[in-house]
């Protein structure tokens, strides 16, 4: 099983893109859970294993080591949906009127793909924080498409620029900064990837130099 994020990619379980993405927004404070059907299996893995395991590789593949402590455990699933995912964890639905106990977390949902016996992330979504409308009501606001597998072009596709200034907003950044980040951190895994570069702390110290470089460079006002 992969050990750092570049496995992952290569494996084909999601693409350099949206690790990108979530990797940004996982160290920005967005909390994460990743599902997956337990009695699904691809590549030798059963799906509580690949959960756990992707889990912990996007917790840890930007974020700096911390001295003397384990590494982050996920919120894992057993569910192969979004729908499954909020029946089996009622608090990430509350009520809209609740408004002090909504919830803003990623969610990727794994799936086997038989035909190339490999994991995919076959959808992530964002669950979004409720509006107030003009009147003062609370409106629930429905989940937000970042990514979908297609098996029919074999390719991810990307839908986050849809939500982007909202992202923004979330983990409060400007959305033209992020989006520079986030294109940034994607050719820095796709060059990771193409030089086979496998282990989790080189990965990480690449990520680490790149986000030091990126946050001492001027930005245009």
């Amino acid at each position: 099983m992969p050990r750092a994020i570049t496995g992952w990619i290569q494996a084909g379980t999601l693409d350099p893109a949206l690790a990108a993405l979530t990797s940004i927004l996982i160290e920005s404070g967005l909390p994460l859970v990743v599902a997956a059907m337990n009695d699904s299996v691809a590549s030798g893995w059963a799906g509580g294993e690949v959960r756990d395991a992707l889990g912990r590789t996007l917790l840890t593949c930007g974020l700096p080591p911390v001295p003397s402590t384990r590494t982050p455990a996920p919120v894992t699933v057993d569910a192969g949906s979004l729908e499954s995912v909020l029946a089996r964890m009622p608090l990430l639905s509350l009520d809209p009127g609740a408004e002090a106990g909504a919830r803003v977390a990623i969610v990727a949902v794994l799936g086997a793909d038989d035909k190339h016996d490999t994991w995919r992330v076959t959808a992530t979504h964002l669950l979004r924080p409720p509006l107030r409308d003009g009147h003062g009501h609370v409106q629930r606001q429905g989940p937000a498409v970042l990514a979908t597998w297609d098996p029919a072009i074999g390719r991810f596709e990307h839908f986050s620029w849809a939500v982007l200034p909202e992202l923004a907003v979330l983990i409060e950044r400007r959305a033209g900064d992020l989006e520079s980040d986030i294109a940034a951190r994607t050719d820095l895994l796709a060059g990771l990837v193409a030089h086979r570069v496998e282990d989790p702390g080189a990965v990480r110290l690449a990520i680490e130099a790149a986000r030091a470089t990126a946050e001492t460079a001027p930005h245009p006002s």
